[in-house]
């Protein structure tokens, strides 16, 4: 009788440390994974760049500002991305008005989280982003391939030459994700208006 209690004991213990590795390894793992995932940034404004202040002392590293600049945009604002902000600028041209546009995510006046990237085109007012894979919050924002979420418009024009009309913007990002899309933001509006899909390759 004492035997097996005592054999009773051992087990449960022995599954109670077993259980305990386990927990922590799946916590210790998870953590982990966690860590090298890449953040959603949310864009809530979209500017073109007219002029800056303290560009020239200013840069990024690591992902995230290096000293502070100003922007001036285009609808008038002036914003301050502060030392240490989250961000990145793969702009160069900052002598030229409209070179550079500004998208950000903001909270009141501060800004959150920055990138400034090259403008298609100065004299353009709509902007090339990265493909189109997915539609959140009841398909008003799509999320890009870079985990970048920015509004859609109501009616986001659908352009696929030689190809089946989809029916839907979802049917289109199932349809052509994989083999590209060009999404194409509107800068006044700070809307995605319209996905093109990429050519077949010959």
């Amino acid at each position: 009788m004492h035997q097996l209690l005592a054999w009773r004991t051992w087990a449960a213990l022995a599954a109670v440390i077993g259980a305990t590795i386990v927990l922590a390894t799946g916590v210790l793992g998870g953590g982990e994974s966690s860590s090298t995932e890449r953040p959603r940034r949310n864009v809530d404004t979209t500017a073109s760049v007219m002029a800056w202040e303290g560009a020239d002392a200013w840069t990024t590293a690591d992902g995230a500002s290096v000293g502070a600049a100003t922007l001036l945009l285009d609808d008038g604002r002036r914003v301050v991305i502060t030392d240490g902000t989250a961000g990145e600028a793969s702009c160069a041209d900052r002598s030229t008005p409209a070179a550079c546009v500004l998208l950000a995510d903001t909270l009141g006046p501060a800004v959150v989280w920055f990138a400034v990237v090259p403008a298609d085109d100065p004299g353009l007012r709509v902007l090339t982003l990265p493909t189109l894979v997915d539609m959140v919050d009841d398909g008003d924002r799509g999320v890009l391939a870079n985990d970048w979420i920015v509004p859609l418009t109501n009616g986001v024009v659908r352009t696929c030459a030689g190809e089946e009309t989809t029916r839907t913007l979802r049917q289109f990002i199932e349809r052509y994700t994989g083999r590209g899309i060009r999404t194409i933001l509107d800068i006044d509006r700070d809307e995605i208006v319209e996905v093109v899909c990429a050519p077949v390759a010959g």
